[in-house]
């Protein structure tokens, strides 16, 4: 799915729609002309859809007459601003360890939506040799911590380790993630993808979204620093859970010693192969 996009303004912009068909969303202005894989400015999108007997502005998103209306969305919104405010003090709390250089929301809830019994996908970025012990902290809370259930931190990556396979899909992850810390993690994983850029030219990395910091860890994260120790729990802990997970049946998990990236449920081949029926449709 990467590459140079060749068709008409018109094409690019069935391109998206098509796409975000496929999750029952509606983008706004601003969503669709960061999605378009063609260079483009506003008003050409602008004249465009005025010109269209297809296509519409509706209460701020754009609405195809080749889809159906989610008359859904505006509760999908409110439910992503209100996991993020529950999940708020977990993220906090990775927010003010010095092992995490990257930290950023992810998923449904980045895209703006999300549903009542949906996660708050995160991707962490740590210093290397780090993936393990960080990880253990994400899960740790994310079951223990009182507003932890709804973190969902399938993606851990070391700062050495960035690069995305390339993709349609690998590019609009990517350019939706709400950065909550970057310590150069965050700014390394743009630099280590700007493949990203030719497929969507639109594209503009998002603010940081302001998250106080909380130093309020579990007793033994104090263990998991102390450097000998640390690196010695770090190795076990990767060999251990590498091993468990080498039975995934999921094509797209990847689990090494700098990256846990546990998409168990084949998301990426599930969208693409729609994606592809969306795209004949057309």
């Amino acid at each position: 799915m990467a590459g140079q996009f060749n068709g008409s303004l018109k094409d690019a912009i069935d391109e998206v729609l098509a796409w975000s068909s496929i999750f029952n969303f509606h983008p706004t202005l601003e969503d669709l002309i960061e999605n378009l894989q063609l260079k483009t400015e506003p008003e050409q999108i602008i004249d465009f859809i005025k010109e269209s007997s297809e296509i519409s502005v509706t209460n701020g998103v754009v609405i195809s007459n080749k889809y159906p209306v989610n008359t859904e969305l505006e509760n999908s919104k409110a439910l992503a601003k209100e996991h993020i405010e529950h999940t708020r003090e977990v993220l906090s709390i990775l927010n003010s360890s010095k092992q995490i250089t990257g930290l950023a929301i992810t998923g449904s809830v980045a895209a703006g939506v999300n549903e009542e019994n949906g996660d708050v996908d995160i991707l962490i970025i740590t210093k290397p040799g780090w993936v393990w012990r960080v990880r253990a902290l994400a899960i740790y809370l994310s079951h223990k911590h009182p507003n932890g259930r709804l973190l969902c931190p399938n993606m851990v990556l070391a700062n050495d380790s960035l690069e995305f396979e390339h993709s349609v899909y690998g590019a609009r992850e990517m350019m939706r993630i709400i950065p909550i810390k970057d310590d150069n993690g965050i700014s390394k994983l743009y630099d280590s993808n700007k493949w990203v850029q030719n497929i969507l030219p639109n594209a503009r990395k998002k603010s940081i979204f302001e998250i106080e910091k909380t130093r309020s860890y579990p007793w033994w994260w104090s263990v998991m620093r102390i450097p000998l120790v640390g690196s010695i729990i770090e190795s076990w802990e990767a060999n251990r859970r590498i091993k468990e997970l080498t039975f995934s049946k999921s094509d797209e998990a990847i689990y090494s010693k700098s990256v846990c990236r546990g998409h168990e449920n084949a998301h990426k081949k599930r969208i693409e192969h729609e994606y592809s029926k969306a795209m004949e449709a057309i």
